[in-house]
């Protein structure tokens, strides 16, 4: 095995491992249920998901901290920190617990995802060119990020010293940066050392810097440092999908209120013959009236599949976003039983409809919703194959009765306009683009 990664949730994984498959490498992702085994080491990569993202910072650590001990214990010692290229989720805690397991005295984080417009300026993290704390992600109801100045976002949270290396070092070329890094790296005791990047070039000249690198560090970052530790090479396009009525359907499972996700729906249904199921988030949180709801969007949607490609969404309205933060207060809720219980009951939905129906494949969008789904289809993980559009990867299932699913997964704030329309074509396509 080259390389072991820990991501900290599904789509997160994924995201980062088709980085690695892309350059030929054989990558499996494996679901967080899944007990690691010797037989995994077989892989050139294995990215393990301690499904932490909505945990408190204590959790996480320890999550991390145990998958960490099992990975050294089996002998690994090439690892890379998988973080979001937003910020969610307790990310120093995290670092801290790997750090603690291997010894590393230095890390460089770089969460900079330039081909999914995530830049870092002067330590401040920007999405499509708007500081982070503007953005929606300061609202997501399980992660909120409302702090754009890394530096001290990461000082909050971890017991090391956090530095900056800025855009100014790395763009004097790859042998200033390298003595700038040798510079940061060398004092005594431990530390946390963020990188700026606001193009692809950026990140090639900071892993290129990092090779003359006496003192081995820990690699802490998105899917976009990722891909460069192993190249450039470009992945495949996929070909246009065969007409409907020749093929089994798709299903679509969007449990993400983002407004990109509103999107790409509309643009799916705008230019695909694909009907959509709106369910009822509020719901979920009453057993009786979850088990109608459930009921209702798995009869309605099997009779949908029938006829042809189907979306199972989450009502987007501003109205019901603010009736379930209103039921969080009233029921004493976390964030993270919030996003679970939503997650789970869309799970549910996702994988029941995936049991009764025969599909050429499925698109899950949401680390915790694909999470869910797959343990309901008792999978063990997914072995990585390609890209749909950057940072949204395809493979198939591995494990369970449903061996061999081509499944597409994504993050809610992830991909253009186009994302579902070209995960759909990738899937329809899935005999002569998803081998094994």
């Amino acid at each position: 095995m080259k390389l072991a990664v820990i991501a900290d949730d599904l789509t997160g994984a994924n995201d980062t491992g088709v980085q690695f498959a892309k350059k030929g490498l054989n990558t499996t992702v494996l679901f967080a249920h899944t007990q690691l085994q010797p037989s995994h080491f077989n892989e050139d990569v294995i990215v393990l998901n301690s499904d932490s993202r909505a945990l408190g910072a204590e959790q996480a650590y320890e999550a991390v901290y145990q998958l960490s001990r099992q990975l050294e214990n089996l002998g690994a010692g090439n690892i890379f920190k998988k973080i979001d290229s937003t910020m969610r989720g307790n990310i120093g805690p995290e670092i801290d617990a790997v750090m603690d397991v291997f010894n590393y005295t230095t890390s460089f984080v770089v969460p900079a995802f330039p081909k999914s417009n995530r830049t870092t300026v002067q330590g401040k993290h920007y999405v499509n060119g708007v500081l982070l704390e503007e953005t929606e992600i300061a609202h997501d109801p399980a992660c909120p990020v409302k702090e754009s100045y890394l530096p001290k976002l990461l000082q909050e949270q971890s017991k090391r010293e956090v530095q900056l290396i800025s855009i100014d070092d790395v763009k004097k070329g790859k042998n200033h940066l390298s003595q700038v890094m040798k510079n940061v790296s060398s004092g005594e005791g431990s530390n946390i050392i963020i990188v700026d990047a606001a193009a692809d070039e950026d990140l090639e000249i900071i892993v290129e810097a990092a090779e003359s690198l006496e003192k081995k560090a820990l690699w802490v970052g998105s899917a976009g440092i990722a891909y460069h530790l192993f190249g450039t090479d470009e992945s495949q396009e996929p070909e246009a999908a065969p007409q409907a009525g020749e093929r089994d359907p798709v299903l679509l499972v969007a449990g993400s209120v983002k407004s990109i996700t509103e999107d790409q729906i509309q643009y799916l249904k705008e230019t695909n013959h694909v009907a959509e199921i709106v369910l009822s988030p509020e719901e979920f949180f009453f057993a009786n009236k979850r088990k109608l709801e459930i009921e209702r969007i798995v009869k309605t949607g099997q009779e949908l599949l029938d006829k042809g490609d189907l979306v199972v969404s989450t009502d987007r309205r501003q109205e019901t976003i603010a009736k379930v933060k209103e039921l969080q207060q009233t029921l004493g809720l976390t964030n993270f039983e919030v996003g679970h219980t939503i997650a789970e009951a869309m799970g549910e939905i996702a994988g029941r409809l995936i049991e009764s129906r025969s599909i050429c494949g499925a698109v899950l969008t949401g680390g915790d919703i694909a999470g869910e789904a797959c343990k309901v289809l008792n999978g063990e993980g997914i072995r990585v194959i390609g890209e749909v559009e950057a940072g949204i990867p395809y493979g198939k299932l591995f494990g369970g009765s449903f061996d061999g699913l081509p499944l597409v997964t994504k993050a809610g704030a992830f991909g253009t306009e186009k994302a579902f329309a070209k995960a759909l074509q990738t899937l329809t396509q899935a005999d002569s683009h998803v081998k094994s």
